[in-house]
């Protein structure tokens, strides 16, 4: 049994697949909202150095990696999690350099949930059929039923609550702006790892809630990461209405 987890979990996670599903299997129209998102990082980015901002190349290639991630989730690729855990490793000193001690908490716990997510996938690829060429794998995603809303939206009101109350003490920046993202990604993490589409919905809400949080940041106190992490926001914003799109096709495919 062993033997077997060891086997599929080396053959989407060798050097060579890692590389192909980054390389290959994309279509005209994901390549150009790929090119497009890796822009804005970096034209936010080059704005934030004609107003003065010294280069947080650090920053940027943070970003370019969750832009990767992000857009690799939205295509129901398994190796997004390997670039996931190279992103979130780098962006947990981002967030300790600008005191969101909410971000913080969110990039240790993104680490945990790239090895569960591996964990939680496996056994759910399927063959891609739009990619057929390349022999590559998506994984199947699924809805919530109504009743699995019921909890889901007070849980997620519970979570920030707490996250807020726990940041202020702490003495966060922004405590509830902060919460909210910490409770939101959270939850939109949980929902990608056991593959509900749903979780799409609150990536979205994350990422403008983290547009707000990070022009504040530079706003109030000139924060030499901000303008690269609202770079990667904007595109991310982006990507989450493509994700949305992507994993209703991945739901009907099955």
């Amino acid at each position: 049994m062993q033997g077997s987890v060891w086997r599929r979990w080396w053959r989407y996670f060798n050097p060579v697949n890692i590389g192909r599903e980054l390389v290959l299997g994309w279509t005209r129209s994901e390549l150009t909202l790929f090119l497009v998102l890796i822009g804005l990082q970096l034209l936010v980015w080059a704005l934030g150095l004609k107003s003065g901002v010294s280069p947080d190349w650090f920053g940027l290639t943070t970003g370019i990696l969750n832009i990767i991630t992000v857009v690799l989730v939205a295509k129901g690729r398994i190796t997004n999690y390997f670039w996931g855990l190279i992103y979130a490793a780098m962006y947990l000193p981002l967030a300790l350099q600008s005191h969101l001690f909410g971000e913080v908490t969110l990039a240790c716990f993104w680490i945990v949930m790239q090895i569960i997510g591996v964990a939680a996938w496996l056994g759910f690829m399927q063959p891609d059929k739009t990619d057929r060429a390349d022999q590559q794998a998506v994984i199947t995603t699924k809805y919530l039923t109504p009743r699995q809303w019921l909890w889901v939206l007070p849980v997620f009101l519970l979570l920030l609550a707490i996250a807020g109350w726990i940041l202020t003490q702490a003495g966060s920046r922004q405590p509830y702006l902060d919460g909210a993202t910490t409770a939101i990604s959270m939850g939109a993490q949980i929902l990608q790892t056991t593959k509900y589409a749903e979780a799409w919905y609150a990536w979205l809400l994350v990422d403008l809630v983290e547009i707000v949080l990070w022009t504040r940041a530079w706003t109030g106190h000139a924060d030499p990461s901000a303008f690269a992490m609202l770079g990667m926001n904007i595109a991310l914003t982006v990507n989450a209405i493509y994700g949305i799109i992507q994993w209703r096709r991945l739901v009907r495919r099955r």
